[in-house]
Formats: structure tokens, sequence, C-alpha cells
């Protein structure tokens, strides 16, 4: 005998999905150190968090011994004598994809880049989960 299915009753319960927060510690890039204060680590989070997640994508070559999977392949068009729009374009998409690995990283436009002897600044804006930002990354 089957059992009468129209007679099943089931709840209804609203499932809240709270929002994925990221966080990290706050990190000085000058000192190479994590920021006290009172003697423990800052914890940052939201639009402070990428920036620094950024930071430290943006400075970590990819594809090392150490880390595989993270970081940015721009670091190997540094030094290399090649059309000045290629490696703008190269720059662009290396520096997009590592940076789109983070799911809380929507978008990254308006690129800028001076290079000024062995240092390259990169200037990009970011939009987040969080809001918008504009991030400004010094590299050698």
């Amino acid at each position: 005998m089957l059992p009468q299915i129209s007679k099943l009753e089931f709840r209804n319960e609203k499932v809240i999905e709270s929002p994925v927060t990221h966080k990290t510690f706050l990190w000085d890039f000058e000192t190479g150190d994590f920021k006290l204060k009172d003697g423990k680590l800052v914890t940052v989070e939201g639009v402070e968090y990428i920036k620094i997640w950024i930071s430290k994508v943006l400075r970590t070559e990819f594809g090392t011994l150490i880390y595989k999977s993270y970081g940015s392949e721009h670091h190997g068009l540094i030094g290399k004598v090649l059309d000045r729009d290629f490696i703008k374009s190269e720059l662009q998409r290396t520096i997009r994809e590592a940076l789109l690995q983070n799911k809380a990283i929507i978008s990254v436009t308006n690129f800028e880049f001076q290079l000024e002897e062995a240092l390259l600044t990169i200037k990009l804006n970011v939009a987040t989960i969080y809001g918008n930002t504009e991030v400004v990354i010094v590299a050698e």
C-alpha cells in the first residue's frame, strides 16, 4: 500500500545565509611585517582586505616552487625588450587573471602603468562585493 502523499506536510523555514566576510591581518609592506596594536595583530576586512590581498598577489611571482597557483605572471614581462603596446596588453591580462581568482573581486579596469628605471607603478580600479577601490602598487 502506498502512503497518502496528499497528507504530507512540509515546514517552510526561511534559511538566512550570512554574507561571506573576508578577513586578513594588516601587513606593513614597508617593514615586511604584520602591524600590531597593543601587542595584537590588526585584522582588516572588506575593501581593506581586498587591498592587502591584491598587494600580496601582485608582489608574488606566479608558478614558483612555493607558490604554484598563487601570484601574478606579470613579473616575467619586466625587463623584456618587446613592443610597448604588447607589454601593456600582457600586463593587463596577467594582472586581471591573477586578481579575478578572488571571488570577492568582480572586475578590474582603468589600468595605468608608469615605468621609471627599474620601478613599475601599477594603478587600477577594482570593483568588489564590498564596493569599488583604486589600488596603486609599486613593483620592482
